[in-house]
């Protein structure tokens, strides 16, 4: 998405279990941050598919019911699913959020809308322009305002 220009958000809709990357999650962020691209990410997991507590993100076991292989395949200390969904979003400066019940999918498309139609942009130039990672911080003195950013930016080419 580098070559497109404007704003760029990516919606992954995801139980955040990684069962084939042939990239690591911090290469895929890393892109996504040279990219200039807001990463929101929506956890959709069926606990009961997956047949352990947490989320689901104990091992598989869907095997059955097609989806997911059963849950031999995986082991149990793979990483957990939201809060790599979590990681995503922080560090590309999207939200994270999580169906359930209380917050169904409809709900949560919805609060993705409004936020994208309600975001300020700010630009910033560096005094210096060497290549790299620069970590950033950005806060407002209004009490009761909620700050979305990343945490950097790469300069440079």
């Amino acid at each position: 998405m580098k070559k497109q220009h404007g704003r760029k958000a990516l919606i992954v809709l995801s139980d955040g279990v990684d069962t084939g990357s042939k990239v690591s999650l911090t290469s895929a962020i890393e892109s996504a941050q040279k990219a200039d691209v807001l990463v929101y990410s929506i956890l959709f997991a069926d606990e009961q598919g997956y047949g352990q507590r947490g989320g689901g993100f104990g091992g598989g076991g869907m095997g059955r019911r097609g989806g997911y292989p059963p849950r031999s395949r995986y082991p149990q200390n793979r990483p957990d699913g939201k809060k790599v969904l979590q990681q995503i979003s922080k560090e590309t400066g999207g939200s994270f959020f999580e169906v359930s019940k209380k917050q169904p999918i409809e709900q949560i498309y919805s609060r993705l809308e409004e936020e994208l139609r309600n975001q300020y942009s700010l630009g910033y130039t560096p005094d210096k322009a060497d290549p790299g990672f620069r970590k950033l911080s950005l806060t407002v003195k209004q009490k009761g305002l909620t700050v979305q950013a990343r945490d950097g930016y790469y300069a440079g080419k």
